[in-house]
């Protein structure tokens, strides 16, 4: 999670920085590509970088809340980390039915 908060700051950087001085950057550049061409490119790949940076933000917003609301719910008297077990583990031999290999106790010789 932390990782994944600072690329989202690192990426909005980048988008202010894109925006704010593409001129300087490509006059220092020296490219063959026209300036305004450049300062177009510079523009879009800027937008994503914002589209971006606002995906990763709702993203990290939701596996919040939904992290949260699954320690809430999961706080009772027994508090296992937030999580409810409530897989089935075992099963009797009656509700697994026909197994297609011979069961365990049938390999003891």
């Amino acid at each position: 999670m932390a990782a994944a908060v600072l690329t989202a700051i690192f990426q909005g950087s980048i988008a202010v920085l894109i925006f704010t001085r593409s001129d300087d950057f490509l006059v220092s550049l020296k490219s063959y590509v026209e300036e305004h061409s450049g300062v177009m490119i510079l523009k879009l790949a800027g937008g994503l970088c914002v589209v971006m940076f606002c995906l990763e933000w709702v993203v990290l917003t939701v596996a919040f809340f939904l992290k949260y609301y699954a320690v809430v719910e999961g706080s009772g008297s027994d508090f296992n980390g937030g999580f409810r077990k409530t897989a089935k583990v075992g099963s009797s031999e009656e509700e697994m039915g026909y197994l297609p290999y011979p069961s365990a106790g049938a390999l003891n010789v």
